[in-house]
């Protein structure tokens, strides 16, 4: 079986504990307005072009079979591409991505394997990302197992918007699940996400119940949901859980900015929250709360 990834980040240190290697999923079925990598929005395989990086030398569209030409930093005729990533193979400037590639299991696991000293030496292993890695499971009931059977960590990073039975085939070969709950108001929970978080909540606290180990993870927008109520509303729902081992508060940042306007798509800006509301956060969750 394949699945199909965007990106492979080794020696990642932020998802999840140790020395890890992060493996990135295409397709996701939020639309949080804040994403850092919205090239994940789409399960389908997409041409990036960051007009900021080129130098209009006309490689590209010397060797482009479909006639896509850069004109004015606009893409002319992008809907001929037929990703062949020959654009993306002479474009000396790295302002042309080919975004998604299909991978099967044994080559997956191959290059997991490679770092198998450094997880053993930190504590890490494997996390799965995207995107929403939870939209390829199948893929994932068959590769996990086999990351497992070489004893090595694994954790999943998810917004837990899938149905249950989804997760109950997966956390099996699961060690660790880093869980976003972005918002706890169910109404400004859609406004910035596309969705409710009716099937979110529910299937957290089903983890919670059934003591899956979790980290749960919050984005922080100042003004959205940096709030005191957000903040109380959440920790009144995980409180009771030690099992519940982190809450992780992660501060907006512009990364995605570049990479959505690379798709032809508007993101909208949003403001950091200040060190000092991120300390007044913190004090009203327990020692579990990190930024």
């Amino acid at each position: 079986m394949k699945g199909r990834i965007f990106n492979i980040q080794r020696f990642s240190v932020h998802d999840g504990p140790g020395i890890r290697t992060t493996v990135f999923f295409k397709g996701c079925n939020l639309r949080c307005q804040w994403c850092h990598n919205p090239e994940s929005y789409q399960p389908e395989i997409q041409l990036q072009y960051f007009a900021d990086k080129c130098i209009h030398c006309g490689m590209c569209e010397q060797v482009c079979p479909a006639g896509v030409r850069i004109v004015d930093n606009r893409r002319i005729g992008l809907e001929n591409c037929i990703l062949c990533r020959k654009c993306e193979s002479v474009c000396m400037q790295d302002a042309i991505k080919v975004s998604g590639y299909e991978i099967g299991t044994e080559e997956l696991l191959a290059v997991v394997k490679r770092d198998r000293r450094y997880y053993d030496n930190s504590g890490g292993g494997l996390t799965v990302s995207g995107g929403e890695p939870m939209l390829q499971w199948k893929f994932l009931q068959e590769f996990l197992p086999l990351v497992k059977e070489e004893g090595i960590s694994t954790a999943l990073d998810t917004a837990g918007n899938l149905p249950w039975e989804c997760y109950e085939a997966i956390l099996p070969f699961v060690d660790l699940v880093l869980l976003d709950l972005k918002i706890m108001d169910r109404e400004l929970h859609r406004k910035y996400t596309g969705v409710y978080n009716d099937r979110i909540l529910d299937n957290a606290e089903k983890m919670m119940k059934r003591g899956v180990r979790l980290h749960i993870r919050v984005p922080l927008m100042a003004g959205i949901n940096d709030t005191e109520e957000n903040a109380d509303a959440l920790f009144a729902f995980v409180k009771e859980y030690p099992n519940v081992e982190e809450i992780r508060l992660l501060p907006y940042h512009t990364m995605g900015l570049e990479k959505a306007k690379s798709l032809g798509m508007d993101a909208p800006v949003f403001q950091k929250p200040e060190q000092a509301r991120l300390e007044a956060l913190k004090a009203r969750m327990d020692a579990r709360a990190v930024f």
